[in-house]
C-alpha cells in the first residue's frame, strides 16, 4: 500500500514513499478502515518525525512491551484525514461502506498519509457535504486544537456562553 513513512527520526531527509506498507486491518470491533481521499501535515507530525514524545508514544502503542524495540518504524506520520468507510468492524452500526467521514487519527496510531488508514469509530464522523475532501482534511487537528484553547485555556463553555455566539 502507498504511504509516506520514516524508518528513523529526523529532518525531512528521512520521509520516505513506498508502495510496500501493509494494509490496515481491523483489529478491534468499533474499528473502521477508511480509503483516504485527503490527508494534511501540522506542526505535530513534524515534530513526531524529529522523535518528539517518541517514549511516550511507544509506551501508548506497546504497554506491556510484547514488541521488540524500535517497532514504532516504519511510522506512517498525518493525523488528518478527509475519506469514506471501506469496511467496518462488528460493533459499529452507525457508518457503512461508503459513508465519507473526516477525523484526526491520534499520534500513537499509523498516520494518515496513506492511502488506506484504521481508526476508532469515535475518531472519525460524517464529513460535511458543504466542504471538498481537501477542506475537510484541513479542520480536524486545527480545529480541535482552536476548540480545546478556547474551552481550556480561555475558560468558555456552554454555562458561561450560553445565548453568545463565539
Amino acid at each position: 500500500m502507498p504511504s509516506w513513512v520514516i524508518d528513523r527520526y529526523g529532518r525531512n531527509e528521512v520521509l520516505r514513499f513506498t508502495r510496500d506498507m501493509v494494509f490496515p486491518v481491523i483489529q478491534y470491533p468499533n474499528e473502521v478502515i477508511v480509503k483516504v481521499h485527503a490527508a494534511s501535515l501540522n506542526p505535530i507530525d513534524l515534530s513526531m518525525r524529529s522523535g518528539y514524545g517518541a517514549t511516550a508514544l511507544n509506551m501508548k502503542r506497546d504497554p506491556l512491551k510484547i514488541k521488540s524495540m524500535d517497532t514504532e518504524f516504519p511510522l506512517t506520520l498525518g493525523r488528518d484525514v478527509s475519506g469514506v468507510i471501506m469496511e467496518c468492524g462488528l460493533s459499529v452500526s452507525y457508518f457503512k461502506p461508503g459513508d465519507e467521514v473526516w477525523g484526526a487519527i491520534p499520534p500513537w496510531k499509523q498516520g494518515t498519509l496513506s492511502e488506506f488508514v484504521v481508526a476508532s469509530a469515535n475518531e472519525v464522523s460524517f464529513k460535511p457535504k458543504c466542504l471538498s475532501h481537501v477542506e475537510a482534511a484541513s479542520l480536524p487537528y486545527v480545529g480541535l486544537t482552536a476548540w480545546s484553547a478556547i474551552n481550556k485555556v480561555g475558560g468558555l463553555n456552554q454555562s458561561n456562553c450560553s445565548g453568545k455566539r463565539v
